[in-house]
This record gives C-alpha cells, structure tokens and sequence, in this order.
C-alpha cells in the first residue's frame, strides 16, 4: 500500500486489508497502555489514552503514509543503498472535550502560584514570609503533546511547565520593613489644633502597606488610632442604609462626619518632623440620605425561597455566597452578572468542596451548591419581571427546584445574568433560615405583575450507561451506582405587565438529560470515565 514507509512499527508496505487490520491491533495496544506523568524530578501521576475515549485514526493514518511513500525509483535508490523505512505518524482522536476537561484537571494539581514576599504585622513587630516562585502548566503545549502520533507518546511523559516570579521580593520586603521601623523610631507625636497626642504606635504599624511600589502609610488605615487620640473632637460619619419592615423599605438616614485628616498624618509621619501637624476636615459618607431615596427601592416587588438540608458541606458554601450578593444595588436597566458578583470559589475566600453536577455526573468541587443561590435570584428576578439575559439549567432535573425554572452556575461559565429593565433601582436580599435560603428583590412596583405557566414534558430521551472510575470498587467487579431515568423537555411561559399593559411574553425552554446509569468499576478500567470538576 506505501512501501517503505512504517507507521507505529506496522510495515505500511502490505496490502491495505493487512495494514487496516495491523494499525487497528496496534492502536488499541497504544491507547491502553499507562503514560507517567513527571514533573519536577517525580512522576504526579499516570494516564490512560483510552481512559479519554482515545482511538487510533485508521484512515488518516493511511492516507498519510500512502503521501510519505517514495516513488519506484526512488524505493529502488532507497533500497540499494540501505536507507531506513520512513516513519509516519499514528493521529490520534478523543472523546469531545475529554482532552480538554484531563488538561483543566492535570492543570488544578501542577499549578502553583506564586507568592510574594508577605510582611506581618504583630503590635509593632514585623516579620517577613520570604517569597516563593511560582509553576504554571503550558496546557496549549501539553494538549499537542497528547493528540499527535499515537505511537510516538512515550511512557513517561514530561509535563511542560513554567516559573512565574512574583512581584514582591524577600529583599525587597525587608528593606520596606527597615524603613517602616525608621518611621516608628522617630515618633508617632501629632498636633491638631494645637492639640498634641500620641498615636498608638500598633495602631501606625498596621496602617503600612507593603508592596512592589514600595512602603507607603494609609490615612484612612489611620482613621481608627487617630479617632482614640482625638475620642471627644472626632465625628464618625454613617452611611444612609435601608432597612427592611414587613414588605416595605424605609431610608436610615446618613450622618455627617468630622475627622482629622488622616492624610495630612500619614504624609507627615513618613518624614522627618514631629510632632505631625494636621487638622479636622469634614469626613460625609458618599452614600447620603438623598442618594438613598433617590434610588425608588421602597418595596418587595420579587422574592423566592428553596430548601436545604442542614449540616452539609454545600450549606457552607451557599451561605458564603449569600453573604457576598446580599445588599447589592442594580441601578435602573443595569445588569448583574452572578459570577461578576460572586467572584471565583476558593478556599480562601471561604469555599468548600460539596457535590455539584459536572458531565451528567455528581463530583465535589469547591463552591459545590452555590447554584442553589443562583436558582433562588433566577426565580426572585423571574417574578419581579426582570429582563433574564442569561441562565443555564442544571443538566438534569433536580427536586428542590421548579421544574424548568432554574439555573445553575460554575466558574467561569455558564453564568447568570439579569438585567434590572425598570425606571427604579433594584436592592437585593439574601437571607439564609437554618433549612432555606431566600432571595427578596426590593424596587418601586409601578403596578407590576407576573403570570406564568408550566407546560408539560414532552421530547424524552432515554439514558444512556456509563463506567465511570470508582474509588473502593475491586478489580474486575461492577457497582450500579444510579439506575438512570428519562430526559425531557419543558416549557415556562411567563408574562410581564405594567399596569394593564403587556410588557413582554416569553416562552423558556429547559432540556434535562436522561440521568445516566452509572456502573462504577475500579480505577484504571480500560474505557473507564474519570470525572473532573469545575470550580462551582
């Protein structure tokens, strides 16, 4: 078929049934066999092609050798004078975004970022956590590495990463320090009106700020030892704020304010002179009484609740969440992105890993149950009429929720988005009971109201089975894990009014999968799934 040319150690030289039936054996020899992961002198792990739904591309593969394969006189030449077989490669083809998804995962454990040098600031005391350079798996690099020729993956594959340096150094850090315990040394004395105190020198340590531009001393990080200085002269500003009472929101109104001014100070103190000279100025909260009844949020115009079960790690996450998007203000026709909001789920702004759905599978990843949250706006946004941009529904059905009015979120994508389509501005209430959360969407009415319909399912699908990797399973055994069930479709109609008038008439199609029947096998089953998860 091509002389002279070999392709994973097949002679492509034989007839085409003989080298279609050679690549094929060989092919499934190549996609089963275990690939070690290294990194940084130690293997991270191992992977299977065929655990990627991998599988050797035949006809491609041919098509190939047969453009690589030399003329007659050139095999004759060839021949004569002894030159090797040409190689050609074995492409390889994967499952849909399976590459993809192993990259994002193999990703989450090699990545590491780096970190600058930290300054910590105990009383007076300074101590310096010196830097740490950072790694970055090159996943574009990696992801060509995996789908070329099948034949030439070697068993230990070298992970390509990278070292990112941070901004801030050790020395860099310690020279700010020295320079910070300079200022200290020389005094914290300040004089207001002829008034001398002085600062409470912790108080002044921790109003530095340590960074890659270099030392610097905040005056509003000031405010707090300067008001214990100053305790009778010194008026602390309050911002207006709206409360809540049955359906209704009444204005608290603002306080002026009367401060000394704390940049005055932190310039001074960053000098030579003491005692600091400085002065009061007026301090008035940006968000006054004015501002506030200006806004038209004067009562309930849209709110929905849905369970939980207490005490599991997903309540965790959705009560975090509820305390980020509670009291956000969207401004007349402004939108709102919940993940803009929410900001990405991690540990250390106070995520945990929970269950979420990922690929028609349950995995835990941290944020798990933050979609709850989103279900819960969608449906208050639903019922105050609010413009829906952009929502998601869960890829199958799950019970706490109407069926087809919900929407699940993960980070990046998919998100959610509404937009506040009114002439008011709309305030946003979050609230967690011990079994619920409820989300209550405060605005001027305008006489607004909401119907809407539920349809019937219709278009089912039937599930499909899949093995998926499963730790506790023994070699060679099965575990049903869930039995599967049927997918749907199904429609939410819902019409908005003014008054009399008809603002808009949408019909929302939601399609769940069928739930998939989940087999578990052990880890490292030929063909096996092996769920990742995004961030929730």
């Amino acid at each position: 078929m091509a002389p002279q040319v070999v392709v994973a150690g097949v002679d492509m030289g034989q007839d085409e049934a003989q080298v279609t039936t050679a690549l094929t054996a060989r092919g499934k020899v190549l996609t089963q066999r275990l690939v070690n992961l290294d990194v940084d002198g130690g293997v991270l792990g191992v992977m299977r092609p065929s655990d990627l739904g991998a599988t050797a591309n035949v006809a491609a593969a041919k098509t190939m050798a047969a453009d690589e394969s030399p003329g007659r006189l050139t095999r004759g030449f060839r021949a004569v004078t002894g030159a090797a077989p040409i190689t050609s490669p074995l492409p390889v083809a994967y499952r849909k975004g399976a590459v993809d998804a192993w990259v994002a995962d193999i990703a989450t454990q090699v990545d590491r970022p780096e970190q600058n040098a930290r300054v910590q600031v105990q009383g007076a005391q300074f101590t310096v956590t010196p830097q740490a350079d950072g790694r970055e798996l090159d996943r574009a690099r990696l992801k060509r590495m995996v789908s070329g020729d099948l034949s030439a993956l070697p068993s230990h594959l070298q992970l390509p990463v990278r070292t990112t340096r941070p901004t801030l150094t050790t020395d860099a850090a310690q020279a700010q320090v020295r320079q910070a315990q300079q200022v200290l040394q020389r005094g914290t004395q300040v004089s207001v009106d002829g008034i001398q105190a002085t600062l409470d020198r912790a108080g002044v340590a921790a109003a530095f700020h340590f960074g890659p531009k270099g030392l610097s001393l905040s005056g509003s990080d000031l405010r707090k030892p300067l008001i214990a200085a100053y305790p009778a002269t010194s008026v602390i500003p309050a911002p207006a704020r709206f409360e809540v009472r049955g359906t209704q929101v009444v204005v608290v109104p603002s306080k002026d304010g009367r401060l000394v001014d704390g940049k005055l100070v932190a310039d001074g103190l960053m000098g030579e002179d003491r005692p600091v000279e400085s002065t009061y100025v007026d301090d008035n909260p940006v968000f006054t009484t004015e501002k506030a009844q200006s806004l038209g949020i004067k009562e309930e115009v849209g709110s929905f609740m849905t369970p939980y079960s207490p005490g599991e790690p997903r309540v965790t996450n959705i009560r975090r969440a509820s305390q980020i998007l509670n009291g956000t203000i969207i401004p007349p026709n402004g939108r709102l992105s919940l993940n803009e909001t929410l900001g990405e789920r991690t540990v250390e702004r106070g995520f945990v890993a929970a269950p979420m759905l990922a690929d028609g599978l349950h995995v835990d990843s941290i944020g798990g149950g933050v979609s709850q949250v989103a279900t819960t706006l969608f449906n208050a946004a639903f019922f105050a009429g609010f413009e829906l941009n952009q929502h998601t529904a869960h890829q199958l059905y799950i019970d706490r929720y109407p069926l087809g009015r919900e929407a699940t979120i993960s980070w990046p994508i998919p998100d959610l988005v509404i937009t506040n389509d009114w002439d008011a501005s709309a305030l946003v209430r979050v609230s967690n009971a011990t079994d619920s959360i409820t989300v209550t969407i405060y605005s001027t009415s305008f006489d607004r109201k909401v119907e809407e319909s539920t349809g019937n399912p219709y278009d089912f699908t039937t599930p499909k089975t899949r093995y998926v990797a499963t730790e506790g399973v023994p070699a060679g055994q099965q575990q049903e894990i869930t039995s599967g069930d049927r997918g749907y479709s199904v429609d939410i109609l819902r019409k908005v009014f003014k008054g009399s008038e008809l603002l808009s008439d949408d019909t929302f199609t939601t399609v769940y999968l069928a739930p998939p029947k989940v087999i578990g096998v052990a880890p490292g089953t030929p063909g096996a799934e092996t769920p990742s998860a995004p961030s929730g």
